[in-house]
This record gives structure tokens, C-alpha cells and sequence, in this order.
């Protein structure tokens, strides 16, 4: 008792307040058969007293109203003999939640000071009575003076009989409507009953229950109590990231983490290197790594494609013509100068720069997203230490993808070097060569044949145009130039595309994404990860109560099924 006291202050001050934490009493003895639980709830309070809260009365009935608001609940009015059952204030808040009284019951105290019809009310007959489903079960209570004499629940037991045997308003009163223990036995009874009509859908929702604090459970992070298991969930996750890394540049897309893209503002201690990402479009930037990097690939191949001049314009024919002219002096006619080849070729070898750039950058901005994207779904939202840990290993990758950017940059422009020389033994050049003056040459073979029958002026053959009209000596010999450039600038645009994109694969993935791993595994002391990963005290109770909640669900599970 003096516990309960002691838990009730606490819980509720010493102003006589109510509080709506309950307090748990489990009471064990080993001659009751039935279990049975009860909800001792506070008694109405109209008017506050005693520095009660001003709003007592409130508090009260909402807190009554919360407990028998459930279907399976069985509300146990306790009301006085000589008072009006009908107009007692917590049958009215009962009638609200179960207004055909099947589940309430009256147990009727301070049976000594009973009026007259007491028999009939107990049976819900007469003036003042209830008739509900479960009845009425009269209870004699002990006397203040039997308290203080703390007289046993026997003794009490059974002088309750000798009152109810002694007085003739209660002799054809049936038994099951007298005495404390037949309120003991119905309560149990109710109980038992109830629990075996509602024991299969209790068990389904028991099981659900169970299954969603197991599920809660293994979403929370890892516990880790020491340095060695620290390290191996670090390393864990880290083994995870490579993984995934490994699988999206090799185009397995579908496996079991499927990303939430969200691109997120990356920032560096470095200020001087300080990164701001902006998301294009997600499907510019999703996790498909293998896919993402062949469609920049094409786009530099049409940017270096496209920025080639119109050979077969009528425009470079003139400025070819030029240059023949001006060549006059060093070949013969129909052997043009190599030089003329060579300068046509330098104003071509500017424009390769740009498109190969872009093609570094555009891996750059693509793998700054999606690496750290990765990053941040392979550490758990809810961890503590998630922020922390990222935002030194999301440095750790912004560098290394630097420093793969400077020796990408340095090798393409060494290979933008070697083309400076023309050369080649690819046979693609000498093939379009070939194509255009058989083409040439079926030309004239048409002419002769049809003598003055109109044929077609032009002709088309890997992009190239010719006009044929008209064709003098030395636009025979522009026309040579022409197609020599085109052929050759072709094959350059294949050899510089392939390189280019072998080039970016090579340092941007085997000796960047692909590794990362061996750089973020090395990034911190187990010492500082433990300091960092270990679980909060908040964490681990909450840890520990979910597991105490399903052990305990777990064996009410088994008895329920044993039942």
C-alpha cells in the first residue's frame, strides 16, 4: 500500500490530482485458479478541493471514458445500496460507449444501509434499478473500525455471509447475486468468456504486433558495444557501397537497394573547392552508372561530330581553290602539296579540345552526385553518426574524384598532342576515299552512256555531297582535298572518341569509383569510429524495451495458442 502511495504522489503530486499514467500491480497467489485483470479507476469529482486542479472534473472523465471506450472492456460501477442506480453519474458516461448495458456491471456497496426492495433491485427489478446484461453483485465492505483492526479478507468473508443469511430482504435473493466472491467469480468468468470469443482475432493481432516490433527492430542500426564490432559495421557498409558501385558500372540495376534520387548540395572543409551539384533531371542523373556514362559518350562523339567544317560546301571548295592557287609554285597540278592538307587540318584540330572537356566535366558532375547519392543510402537515415561519418568520407570522394580529373585532363591532352600529326593506317579512310571516286567514276560512266539524257548533278556517300556539274581540272583537284580532309577528320573523330571515353573510364572508374573503398576503409581510427557509432543511451532503451515488449508478447503468444 505504502508503494502504491508512494507511486502516487509521484505520478500525481500530493494535491490530490489524477494523473493518466497508470500504475501496474500484478498480484500472485497460488489458490486462484482465474486470472483476472483489473482497472481501478479515480472516483467523480465535481468540485476541486484541497488544491486539486481547477479541472479535476475534466480530467476525470476523460480519463474514465478513455478506459471503457473499447468493446472488449466490462465497465464494474461500484454504487452505494441506497442510492438510484439509474441515476448514477458513471452509468450515464457508461451508457455513451454501451448503451444496451451489455457489458457493465453494478457492484453494490455498503449493503448494510440497504433500503427497502433491496432484493428485487439487486435483480433489476422495481424503482432505482438497472437491468443489465451482467447484473448486480451485492458487497459487504469492511468498517472503518474493521480496518483499523485490520481484520483478514476470511474473517470479512465470512461474516458477509452471516449479514446476508441474517436478514430476511435478501432470503430469495438468488446466491450468485450476494457476497464478494461471487463478484470475484463473475468477474473472471466475464473474463474467460471473453477471451475465448475474442482469442483468435487477439492472437492475429498479437502476431501483427509482434512482426511489427521485430520489423522496428531490424531497421534500427547496428548495436555496437566495442571498438571491433565498430569496425565491422564500418567495414560492413563500406564493403556494401563498393558493391553496389561495382554493380551499377557493370549494369546490374536491379538488386536489393533501389535508390531514392535526391541530389544533394555537397560541401567540402576546402573552401577554395567548396561544390554546389545541381540536378539536371533525374534521368540525367539516376543510378544507372554503366548506362549514364555511354549516353555522355555519344553526346561527345555528336559534339566533335558536329564541329567539324562542311567539306563539301561550296564555300571551303573556294577556300581549297585558294590554296591550290597559292600552292602553284610547289607541286605539280595534280599532286597538291602535303602542307595543304596540314593547314587545313590544324583549323580542324581546335575544335577537338571542347567536346573532350565536356565529356570530363559531364563525368565529374555525374559522378560528384550519384558516388555521395550511394553514399548516403548506404548509412542509415536514422543512425546518429550518419552525418558525421559523410561528411568526412564525402571529402575523401570529392578529392579523389579531383585528383582523377587533373590525370584525365593531363593524358587527353598528350593524346590531343599525338594528333596533331597526320597519320593514320585505319582502312576507313582509304575506303571513303575509294567510294567517293568510284561513285566519281560511275558518274562519268552515266554521261557517256545516256550522251545527252539529263542525269543527276549531284551525288551522296558517307555524308558527303558532290556536286559533279561543271567540274573543271582544278576543282577535280579541290574536290581531292575535300575528300581527303573529310575521310580523315572521320577517322580522327572515331580515334579521339574511343580514347577519349577510354580515358574517362579509366580514371574516373578502375582507378576512382571502383576503389573508393580502399580510401574510405583507411579514413578513420576504430578509436574514432567507436566514439562516433557507439549507440546513445536514449538508442539502446529504446532497443532494450522492444525486445522486453516482444519477448513478453512472444510467450502470451504461446500461452493464447496453448489455451
Amino acid at each position: 500500500m505504502e508503494r502504491v502511495a508512494d507511486c502516487t504522489v509521484r505520478l500525481a503530486g500530493a494535491n490530490l490530482d489524477v494523473s493518466s499514467k497508470p500504475i501496474y500491480l500484478t498480484v500472485y497467489k497460488k489458490d486462484i485458479q482465474a486470472d483476472l485483470t483489473l482497472i481501478d479507476l479515480p472516483g467523480i469529482t465535481r468540485n476541486a478541493i484541497g488544491g486539486q486542479s481547477k479541472t479535476i472534473y475534466k480530467d476525470i472523465v476523460q480519463l474514465i471514458e478513455h478506459y471503457i471506450k473499447p468493446q472488449t472492456a466490462i465497465v464494474l460501477h461500484v454504487i452505494p445500496s441506497s442510492v438510484d442506480f439509474t441515476t448514477s453519474e458513471s452509468i450515464q458516461l457508461a451508457k455513451n460507449t454501451d448503451p444496451n448495458c451489455e457489458r457493465q456491471l453494478i457492484a453494490v456497496s455498503k449493503i448494510d444501509k440497504f433500503d427497502k426492495g433491496i432484493g428485487e433491485k439487486l435483480q433489476g427489478i422495481g424503482p432505482g434499478s438497472m437491468a443489465l446484461k451482467l447484473g448486480c453483485v451485492a458487497v459487504l465492505n469492511r468498517t472503518e473500525e474493521e480496518i483499523d483492526q485490520n481484520i483478514p479478507f476470511d474473517e470479512m468473508r465470512r461474516r458477509e455471509q452471516q449479514f446476508f443469511r441474517s436478514h430476511k430482504a435478501f432470503e430469495d435473493v438468488p446466491e450468485r447475486y450476494l457476497g464478494s466472491g461471487q463478484l470475484v467469480k463473475r468477474l473472471a468468468l466475464i473474463q474467460q468468456e471473453r477471451i475465448r470469443s475474442t482469442l483468435p482475432s487477439i492472437i492475429d493481432e498479437l502476431k501483427k504486433e509482434i512482426k511489427s516490433k521485430k520489423s522496428e527492430m531490424k531497421q534500427m542500426p547496428r548495436q555496437v558495444t566495442s571498438e571491433m564490432d565498430c569496425w565491422a559495421l564500418y567495414t560492413d557498409l563500406i564493403k556494401k557501397y563498393r558493391e553496389i558501385i561495382n554493380a551499377r558500372v557493370h549494369g546490374v540495376y536491379e538488386n536489393e537497394i533501389q535508390l531514392k534520387i535526391e541530389v544533394p548540395v555537397v560541401e567540402t572543409t576546402d573552401w577554395s573547392r567548396k561544390a554546389t551539384l545541381t540536378q539536371m533531371s533525374n534521368d540525367q542523373f539516376d543510378e544507372r552508372i554503366a548506362f549514364q556514362l555511354y549516353n555522355r559518350q555519344k553526346e561527345c562523339k555528336e559534339k566533335l561530330h558536329n564541329s567539324f567544317t562542311h567539306f563539301s560546301s561550296s564555300g571551303y571548295q573556294k577556300l581549297v581553290l585558294k590554296l591550290l592557287e597559292e600552292n602553284a609554285g610547289v607541286a605539280l597540278p595534280n599532286f597538291p602539296s602535303f602542307s595543304i592538307i596540314e593547314r587545313l587540318y590544324r583549323a580542324e584540330q581546335s575544335k577537338f579540345r571542347k567536346p573532350c572537356e565536356d565529356l570530363i566535366q559531364s563525368y565529374i558532375e555525374y559522378l560528384k552526385v550519384i558516388l555521395i547519392i550511394i553514399l548516403n543510402q548506404v548509412f542509415a537515415e536514422e543512425t546518429s553518426y550518419k552525418y558525421q561519418i559523410i561528411h568526412r568520407l564525402t571529402d575523401i570522394i570529392l578529392r579523389a574524384i579531383d585528383e582523377s580529373e587533373e590525370r584525365c585532363s593531363n593524358d587527353i591532352k598528350k593524346m590531343l598532342e599525338i594528333e596533331e600529326r597526320v597519320f593514320t593506317l585505319d582502312p576507313y579512310y582509304m575506303d571513303t576515299v575509294n567510294k567517293i571516286k568510284k561513285k566519281w567514276q560511275e558518274y562519268h560512266d552515266s554521261v557517256k552512256l545516256n550522251g545527252n539524257t539529263k542525269v543527276p548533278s549531284t551525288f551522296t556517300i558517307n555524308d558527303f555531297v558532290i556536286n559533279v556539274s561543271g567540274l573543271s581540272n582544278e576543282h577535280q583537284a579541290a574536290l581531292d582535298v575535300q575528300i581527303a580532309m573529310s575521310a580523315y577528320c572521320r577517322v580522327v573523330e572515331r580515334r579521339i572518341v574511343d580514347q577519349v571515353s577510354q580515358l574517362c573510364y579509366y580514371w574516373f572508374i578502375n582507378r576512382c569509383a571502383l576503389v573508393l573503398d580502399s580510401k574510405l576503409s583507411s579514413a578513420f581510427t576504430s578509436a574514432i569510429l567507436f566514439e562516433w557509432m557507439r549507440e546513445p543511451f536514449d538508442q539502446q532503451q529504446k532497443r532494450e524495451n522492444l525486445k522486453k515488449s516482444t519477448d513478453a508478447m512472444e510467450r502470451a503468444l504461446v500461452m493464447g495458442q496453448n489455451a
